[in-house]
């Protein structure tokens, strides 16, 4: 056939290193989504939180596909003609032969049940588009998540857009949190373990939450910093 494996194992997805924050809804969306369409793009502004869903999503679906959940990072990708080789790294494969890398992949995948993540697609737009466009063609239990600023454009593309994190007034002590008080309260209190929440201070963490438009990283990004500022202890 050509390509010989350099490792084997059923995924690489990242272990997760914090804890995932509610967005229920969203990865019901994409969840239900791949359902009935092959290739799904959660898009949405930088920090939103596309990358976090989609792993999320892809682990709890993990048991869908016998051959495993791939992801592909393509944030450092600048060469476009390099993007078929990306993927066939992130699978193991090792191609002896002088065939066409998407030839390769074609093959690989033709007979092969498996969801791959393309992260960070939209400075590749085109070349994701028309590479998605090849391999599902030939694989037809190829199930595909794309991570976008924008649409790809691609052929039988279905789209999820990801809205920052619902923010309101709320009692960040108390039981009816939002998400994006939830975020940044539990990443908080891995900044800054002695940090304590409560009517003193309920005011301003709904008011850091809101200037932040309940941007995940923009939050995440913020509560860590609390670690650093010497007003912490007015918190």
């Amino acid at each position: 056939m050509g390509f010989q494996w350099l490792k084997r194992q059923e995924g690489n997805l990242p272990a997760p290193t914090t804890t995932f924050i509610g967005r229920n809804e969203v990865c019901a969306r994409v969840a239900r989504a791949l359902g009935h369409s092959r290739l799904v793009t959660a898009y949405g502004g930088g920090g939103i939180g596309k990358t976090r869903i989609a792993i999320h999503v892809a682990r709890q679906l993990r048991a869908d596909f016998p051959d495993g959940v791939w992801m592909v990072e393509l944030s450092a990708l600048t060469d476009p003609h390099v993007l078929p080789s990306a993927i066939i790294a992130a699978f193991g494969l090792a191609d002896v032969s002088a065939r066409d890398e998407r030839e390769v992949l074609s093959e690989y995948l033709q007979h092969r049940e498996l969801l791959l993540i393309l992260d960070t697609c939209e400075h590749l737009q085109q070349p994701v588009a028309d590479l998605t466009a090849v391999l599902l063609r030939a694989a037809p239990r190829l199930r595909i998540i794309a991570t976008s600023r924008v649409p790809l454009d691609a052929e039988g593309e279905h789209l999820v857009g990801i809205d920052p994190m619902h923010v309101t007034d709320a009692d960040p002590a108390g039981p009816m949190m939002t998400e994006a008080v939830q975020l940044f309260v539990d990443r908080a209190h891995q900044a800054t373990p002695d940090l304590v929440i409560g009517p003193h201070n309920a005011g301003l963490v709904n008011e850091v939450c809101q200037r932040l438009d309940g941007i995940p990283l923009a939050l995440e990004l913020a509560a860590a910093s609390l670690s650093l500022n010497p007003l912490c202890d007015s918190w």
